[in-house]
């Protein structure tokens, strides 16, 4: 595997404390280490011999560890050091060997062009502080004809005053923004993307396990019921009722395809 010697040391983020904090939450998630969504997004992806994979963003590792029983070489991506330690941890406990995690960021990552055959990023680009060059990274470390498998939530289309992420601001400040997928498809395809798969999951939860890690009696809990309950046309575009909303997931593959930039 082409590694660059990009210096991580630089590394810093308003986001990193929430991670850092909740780390072993993470690392316990039921959601996170299962879903439709990862289940689709893996089926989806290509199969065959050599191929070597990413997950960016891997934080505790569970898309990794579906990828490495796919495939024979894996690497994890992931900007906090201790959400990785969850991962190696949980690797050592499963005596996975073909999984190793790497210290950087979405938009500047540690690897030469054309590394990987497969790269992922699941439900983690609403926390990018630059999507466009996330992609743009993406498509430098993937090879021609490379599968691009991607998961994350979806903002409502019709959102006109970007109350979803202000909400989801409030629960997490680690979150920017989530795109809408009109967003994704339109910068995936200037980025020279080819989206060949493309699926939105609807799931309802409730309100506490919205909130998770946060607690609901936490300040950030209570700001985010408050401004949910006063905010109609919110409340009306996740349909909250009976304590619950409607949570989005785009789920969408692309191939690397056309010439690249130099």
């Amino acid at each position: 595997m082409k590694m660059d010697n990009h210096n991580v040391t630089d590394l810093n983020s308003d986001g990193l404390p929430f991670f850092k904090k909740n780390s072993k939450a993470y690392a316990e998630s039921l959601t996170h280490r299962s879903g439709d969504d990862l289940s689709v997004l893996i089926d989806r992806l290509p199969d065959g011999e050599g191929i070597r994979a990413l997950d960016v963003a891997t934080g505790t590792g569970f898309t990794g560890f579906r990828l490495a029983q796919k495939y024979k070489l894996v690497v994890g991506l992931d900007v906090t050091s201790e959400m990785l330690q969850e991962a190696r941890n949980f690797s050592i406990k499963k005596k996975m060997d073909n999984i190793v995690f790497v210290l950087g960021r979405s938009e500047k990552m540690p690897f030469l062009n054309d590394t990987f055959d497969v790269v992922t990023c699941r439900r983690a680009a609403h926390h990018f502080t630059d999507r466009e060059r996330f992609v743009g990274e993406v498509r430098r470390v993937l090879r021609q004809g490379g599968t691009f498998g991607f998961v994350d939530m979806v903002s409502p289309d019709n959102d006109i005053n970007d109350s979803f992420n202000k909400l989801e601001r409030l629960r997490d400040p680690t979150h920017l923004s989530a795109g809408t997928k009109t967003f994704w498809e339109k910068t995936l395809s200037k980025a020279g993307f080819i989206i060949n798969f493309s699926q939105t999951f609807q799931e309802r939860i409730s309100f506490e396990k919205w909130l998770s890690p946060v607690r609901p009696d936490d300040d950030a809990g209570k700001k985010c019921r408050n401004y949910l309950e006063k905010n109609e046309p919110l409340k009306k575009m996740l349909s909250f009722q009976d304590d619950s909303i409607i949570k989005t997931r785009l789920v969408m593959t692309s191939i690397s395809a056309g010439i690249k930039e130099t």
